[in-house]
């Protein structure tokens, strides 16, 4: 499964924004908040997801116990790599489209330490342009 996190972005304005073109292919599917994020992916099993587009700004708050709390993208990537590290499943492909500079840093360096100690990916060639990790190399 093909999946993105966004509570905006349709997949042909993904690709408008990214000029990506995997983003052309019509079987992604889109998750608009955290709390459907989190479901699909319990639903689903993290070993069937194949790669996951992240946008940081999901406008998905909630207050719990007084205090509003925010979802990001960064959240959502949290989620997996519990997941990640809870089933021993490698971190699927990624890709983060967001415009919030740093919210994709914040995403970027929470994957990049993961794959590198956990998946034993040698991310030594990830340059700041590079914006996700598919089939195998940094994009």
């Amino acid at each position: 499964m093909k999946l993105i996190i966004d509570d905006i972005r349709s997949c042909e304005m993904c690709f408008n924004t990214s000029k990506n073109e995997m983003f052309l292919n019509s079987d992604w599917v889109i998750v608009k908040n955290y709390q459907d994020f989190i479901s699909l992916i319990d639903k689903v099993g993290i070993n069937k997801i194949s790669i996951i587009s992240f946008d940081h700004d999901l406008s998905d708050f909630e207050v719990i116990d007084d205090i509003k709390v925010e979802f990001t993208g960064k959240t959502a990537c949290e989620y997996i790599i519990e997941k990640c590290l809870d089933s021993g499943a490698k971190f699927p492909d990624w890709y983060v489209h967001t415009d919030n500079t740093c919210g994709r840093e914040n995403i970027v360096g929470l994957i990049l330490n993961y794959i590198k100690n956990m998946d034993g990916v040698d991310t030594s060639d990830f340059r700041y342009f590079h914006k996700g990790y598919v089939n195998g190399k940094f994009i």
